[in-house]
């Protein structure tokens, strides 16, 4: 079997094993978030009014987590806006006592710790003037340790199952790269023009190298996005999978996304780019091909055809990663004779389409040519 589909088989059974792993792991750890935390959800809140939640302790070394959000207002002229109520939280111990008060707006998440066994019981007061709608989970989170950290030993399936997802996704990356090498070898399209001068026998070399067009470049781009994008929404998407069984009501509608999760837009942002600048870096320091230059038969290269190195492909990927648009604009007014983004110019670097069966030969001479 030739090592390409080796390496293909391998990545496909890290990619289910991940995927089985991170199944298996999310299904009784939400079991546990349901069995041991009282979850209400839509409770409404007339101004002045109030509403309670309860749990039961039994274990004093273990923190009490709740968690509180206003789901949307019942009474305001704009249906489904979330109005800045000033509410209150109260914990009452069994004998009555109160240990923990906040006053919030939209959300909170706070814990305390029990000082003894019973019933604990948890108010909500709505002190403003429009009736509300709030969501509320109190009880213990398995990941929440006794000291208030994150507990990793309760998250190990999920990590485990993430990390691989993500060595499968590699895998068949490099499956998919070492399966198109194996079957055709690309190179350059080049055209040597050789002239013998009457007074030399020096022989000049001229190198014609086509410059991609925008278009096989947008679809090769595109191509690398689909593919980064589905690894990193099946990896939120195992990381969501507790909260939203446990949190339904969190990712009901965008009106009801006021949690933390609503906030976390310029953080995915970050994240994302970062990942799609690693992607492009590698493979364009590599072999100056990702999946989608592969398929599209692009290359990136230096002015004069050479590969690229690690420093000069993260500067040409930093700007399709985080300032595509711009960056694009920006090089199709100023740099539309070697069709270089802005970033390829500040890397020395352009894009050239390949072609089978021609040979390749770097020279200082270079003339440009576009497909």
């Amino acid at each position: 079997m030739p090592r390409g589909y080796i390496i293909l088989i391998v990545g496909a059974a890290l990619l289910i094993s991940g995927i089985v792993v991170s199944a298996l792991w999310a299904v009784p750890f939400a079991g546990t978030i349901l069995r041991e935390n009282t979850i209400l959800s839509g409770a409404s809140i007339r101004s002045g009014g109030s509403v309670n939640a309860s749990t039961q302790v039994t274990d004093t070394s273990r923190p009490i987590s709740l968690a509180i959000h206003v789901e949307h207002s019942n009474g305001t002229a704009v249906a489904g806006q979330i109005p800045n109520n000033n509410l209150k939280e109260t914990v009452r111990n069994p004998n009555g006592i109160i240990i923990a008060s906040n006053d919030f707006t939209k959300q909170i998440f706070t814990t305390f710790k029990p000082d003894i066994t019973g019933k604990y019981t948890v108010t909500i007061y709505n002190l403003g003037h429009t009736p509300v709608s709030v969501g509320v989970l109190v009880g213990n989170l398995p990941f929440v340790s006794a000291n208030n950290q994150v507990n990793l030993n309760s998250l190990s399936g999920i990590i485990a199952g993430s990390v691989l997802i993500v060595a499968g996704i590699i895998v068949l990356i490099a499956g998919i790269i070492v399966a198109a090498l194996d079957r055709r070898k690309t190179t350059t399209t080049t055209i040597t023009q050789t002239t013998s001068p009457s007074s030399s026998s020096e022989t000049i070399s001229t190198e014609t190298v086509v410059l991609a067009k925008w278009t096989d470049r947008f679809i090769a781009w595109l191509i690398d996005f689909i593919i980064v994008f589905i690894g990193l929404a099946i990896l939120f998407a195992l990381l969501s999978i507790p909260f939203w069984i446990a949190f339904p009501q969190w990712f009901e509608s965008s009106n009801n996304m006021n949690m933390p999760f609503r906030n976390v837009g310029p953080f995915n942002y970050l994240i994302s780019s970062l990942v799609f600048t690693a992607y492009w870096t590698y493979f364009e320091s590599t072999s100056g091909q990702s999946i989608g230059k592969k398929l599209l038969r692009l290359k990136t290269t230096g002015l004069q055809g050479k590969n690229i190195d690690a420093k000069t492909a993260v500067i040409e990927s930093f700007g399709k990663a985080f300032l595509l648009p711009l960056d694009v604009l920006l090089g199709w007014i100023f740099t539309n004779d070697k069709r270089q983004r802005i970033f390829n110019r500040a890397s020395n670097t352009i894009v050239i389409k390949l072609a089978e069966d021609s040979s390749y030969i770097i020279s200082n001479n270079v003339k440009y040519v576009k497909d």
